[in-house]
């Protein structure tokens, strides 16, 4: 692990958390409350040590801030497992796409990785997106027994049920394929996708709690104070705010993973063939 290009990540990341928090902040109305309270904090310090403790002090609490940052970044990608399933579905299809070559891969390697590949080829080998989609209105007419089963079995495949094991088996197994096999260019050109997905992962994680916090935030002043302006604030945190933050999150999530997965293949594609 590089920890400095880490470093720099869980500190982009968190900083953009916390921005994210500071804007909830000001949208919220609490910031002068805020300010208020700051400002009627008072450190007791001795007159003889007041400027040594002041700078201690001082030190001390933008250590904590950097701190903070960097663990909220550290945070989000861990909270950020909750994109697995979609991302799951995509390398699926890609693995689908590029079967009639993989499959030679995965044969020369089937102590390995047969059965994984095979787990995802009955999965996705029977299925295509636009199918996917037709699918999903069949939970309009469950009350038939074979739509009810097709949609049962659309939302197995795109929530990745019962494939996190061999996802993660034959993920790590493209990868090291193409470190051991391949030159350091290429690597590096991997790299860079793959850093790239996980800061975008890391944001789309900050929105979606961002979103679960305005949701909150609404309902509970709505429990709590009844005021003119509550309807209409209920209507667009309803609608267009959730709709454009999942929207936004899964944008950016499954199209730094597309990236990095027409990467990953591509890759692999070429050292197999100028190996053979």
């Amino acid at each position: 692990m590089q920890i400095g290009s880490r470093f720099t990540e869980y500190g982009l990341t968190g900083g953009f958390f916390w921005i994210c928090q500071l804007i909830l902040l000001l949208y919220s109305g609490r910031t002068q409350l805020l300010l208020s309270n700051l400002s009627t904090v008072q450190l007791q310090i001795p007159t003889e040590i007041s400027q040594i403790g002041s700078t201690a002090i001082t030190s001390l609490v933008g250590a904590l801030a950097i701190i903070t940052v960097f663990v909220a970044g550290l945070l989000l990608d861990l909270v950020a497992v909750y994109f697995r399933p979609m991302e799951m579905s995509f390398f699926g299809r890609h693995i689908i796409r590029n079967r009639e070559w993989l499959a030679r891969l995965v044969a020369a390697h089937k102590g390995y990785c047969e059965s994984d590949y095979e787990a995802f080829e009955q999965r996705y080998g029977n299925s295509s997106l636009a199918k996917d989609m037709l699918a999903g209105f069949d939970i309009f007419f469950l009350w038939n027994r074979e739509r009810r089963q097709r949609y049962v079995e659309t939302l197995k495949r795109n929530s990745g049920w019962g494939l996190a094991r061999p996802y993660e088996r034959l993920w790590s197994f493209l990868a090291s394929y193409v470190v051991v096999q391949s030159g350091s260019s290429q690597l590096s050109l991997m790299v860079d996708q793959y850093y790239l997905w996980r800061a975008g992962r890391a944001v789309s994680a900050a929105l979606l709690i961002v979103f679960f916090e305005v949701q909150f935030l609404i309902v509970a002043t709505e429990f709590f104070q009844s005021t003119t302006r509550a309807p209409e604030i209920s209507i667009f945190v309803t609608t267009i705010f959730p709709l454009g933050i999942s929207l936004l999150a899964m944008a950016i999530t499954l199209g730094t993973y597309s990236r990095l997965c027409f990467t990953l293949f591509a890759l692999v594609y070429v050292t197999q063939d100028k190996r053979n």
